[in-house]
């Protein structure tokens, strides 16, 4: 089976599961989130945070050595650090910005 047809499955089952805990016991989400969800949420975080970034830099970093001229890769590699630098920086931004607007979490 492939990836993308888990992914996609996985999604449907959280997504029944959610729905049916919502409509059939509502009450059982306060006792299974300090437990479950919480702790299961903050690993996956946790775990993209750790993978994201480190994946993105060696990818353009390798594709940029893979060019083979020096020369070509003085040029194209500033060009392309600096690209990355500047949209990782405008990301950052804009997530850090909607997190303090929006709240994510904050309940109430």
């Amino acid at each position: 089976m492939k990836l993308a047809t888990k992914i996609i499955i996985a999604l449907i089952v959280g997504a029944i599961t959610g729905l049916l805990l919502n409509i059939f016991a509502p009450n059982v989400f306060k006792v299974l989130d300090p437990y479950l969800f919480t702790p299961l949420g903050q690993i996956f975080l946790n775990l993209i945070k750790m993978l994201v970034v480190p994946i993105v830099f060696f990818s353009i970093t390798l594709g940029v050595a893979g060019l083979g001229d020096p020369k070509k890769l003085g040029r194209i590699g500033v060009k392309t650090i600096t690209y990355f630098l500047l949209t990782t920086t405008f990301a950052i931004i804009i997530g850090i910005s909607l997190a303090l607007l929006i709240k994510p979490g904050a309940f109430g």
